[in-house]
């Protein structure tokens, strides 16, 4: 059984990866870079043989700082991927189309115009017209 023991240094903002067997300690402000030279430190030396997180001969010993930066990393990334814009929206803008929903309104050339039917939203006869480009023609 291979221990790694893990700790973050709130004080330098680094995590420290510790193997007993082969006293070898890892410094980097990455946990999961730790984890990467750990495991071709330990595959160099035979000691695993596939991924350092997929072997189940390692125990892992983590202290409650590790704990919770790690939590505080993964709600940190989740409130960046809920703020982020969808992929509808970034390809949207990238085709020049409006990221406002279909029932709202916008200026056009001062006159009102609304969303919806037409534009970038798909009605059942534009995707008909649409479909017969690629060939089938019973539609």
């Amino acid at each position: 059984m291979i221990d790694v023991v893990i700790g973050y240094d709130k004080e330098d903002q680094v995590y420290k990866v510790y193997e007993p067997s082969t006293d070898t300690l890892l410094v980097t402000t990455s946990l999961g870079e730790s984890f990467i030279k750990l495991s071709e430190f330990l595959k160099s030396r035979g000691m695993i043989v596939g991924d350092l997180l997929g072997d189940d001969n390692v125990r892992y010993h983590i202290d409650s700082a590790t704990l919770l930066a790690m939590v505080e990393s993964n709600a940190n990334l989740l409130k960046r991927l809920n703020q982020a814009p969808s992929g509808f929206m970034i390809s949207g803008q990238r085709f020049g189309q409006s990221t406002t929903s279909p029932t709202q309104s916008s200026s056009k050339n001062g006159k009102k115009q609304k969303f919806g039917g037409s534009g970038g939203t798909f009605s059942k006869s534009k995707f008909n017209e649409s479909y017969k480009k690629f060939g089938d023609r019973k539609r």
